[in-house]
């Protein structure tokens, strides 16, 4: 789990910053950017299920499902 934490986390500094420097298309930077964003903050309340710390566990579940929602949003509707 804490290699695909890494994986993600770079994925998203990587394609945050290709966004922002301008190198591919923010419109296709960001929906990557913010898919991988809510992978990693899944990955991260399995860790808090694990540690029983419920609070934690809903807290990052319902950010991500926000997250994958606005991207959602945001590529098929926007």
């Amino acid at each position: 789990m804490k290699v695909a934490k890494i994986v993600l986390t770079v994925i998203t500094i990587l394609f945050a910053g290709l966004g922002l420097f301008k190198v591919i298309s923010f419109n296709i930077s960001n929906p990557i950017m913010m898919f991988s964003l809510g992978t990693l903050l899944i990955l991260k309340s399995i860790e808090y299920r694990r540690d029983k710390d419920k609070g934690g566990f809903f807290l990052m579940l319902l950010t991500a499902l926000f997250i994958y929602g606005i991207t959602i949003y945001n590529t098929l509707i926007a």
